[in-house]
């Protein structure tokens, strides 16, 4: 049931999102043709629907435990009021506090199963906050333009890109000791495959640093999405084994 919960939490966090952002949207290419941008649902319908899909989804949580629904509603919470609201118009740090969300989710996951809440639920929750920021701000580096237009302090827009490229190979590199030394609780096996991801990881920050491009930028964004997609398959087939 966290599945279908989390998705709808999330799915509902992300649709509020669209409602509270239109205006800003207008005028960034990425975002331009949401629905709520081109007029098929309205602020007031997406907040409305969001809220509903992301209460329906904390409720699921309930049929689990209750820490899985607290998770799902707490990262549903940040995503919308600390960085929606608060963080993401206000400062560069929005995107870094923000990953708390992703951690939430991730706690949900492990709660589903354990109903507990321990220093390995908090790892894997932590591993998603300090991936956040390298990813997202290389998908900023790469629509650094549109963040000017719609006037958010995302870092490429306040620092520029050669000094973001550096905070996004310095972000991944903090992150590979904690995506690592979640080996003393998977093994072996765990620690060769970790560690050689983290090393492409790397590759992929340090090319970015040397040629801080768009391109490379979405090189680096589109090989940490897959980074994360295969740490955590492995994480469950460790747990399995």
């Amino acid at each position: 049931f966290v599945i279908i919960g989390g998705t709808l939490g999330s799915m509902g966090a992300m649709i509020i999102n669209s409602g509270i952002e239109i205006d800003r949207d207008k005028v960034m290419s990425r975002t331009s043709r949401r629905p709520t941008v081109v007029g098929y649902v309205s602020k007031k319908e997406a907040i409305l629907v969001g809220s509903l899909l992301a209460l329906i989804g904390s409720l699921i949580g309930f049929v689990d435990n209750i820490m899985t629904a607290i998770f799902i509603a707490l990262g549903v919470i940040i995503y919308v009021f600390v960085y929606t609201i608060l963080l993401k118009p206000r400062t560069w740090l929005n995107i870094v506090i923000g990953g708390f969300a992703g951690s939430a989710a991730a706690w949900a996951g492990y709660a589903s199963l354990t109903n507990s809440f321990n220093l390995e639920s908090f790892l894997l929750g932590f591993l998603i906050f300090m991936w956040t920021p390298g990813h997202f701000w290389s998908l900023a580096l790469k629509y650094r333009e549109d963040y000017l237009n719609a006037h958010y302090p995302m870092l490429p827009a306040v620092v520029g890109i050669t000094t973001s490229a550096k905070a996004i190979a310095i972000s991944n590199a903090l992150m590979v000791p904690i995506v690592i030394l979640l080996f003393t609780y998977l093994g072996l096996g765990y620690l060769i495959a970790s560690t050689i991801l983290s090393l492409i990881l790397l590759f992929f920050s340090y090319r970015l640093m040397r040629n801080p491009s768009k391109e490379e930028a979405m090189r680096s964004f589109i090989f940490s999405n897959i980074y994360l997609t295969i740490i955590f398959l492995i994480i469950i087939i460790s747990r399995l084994i």
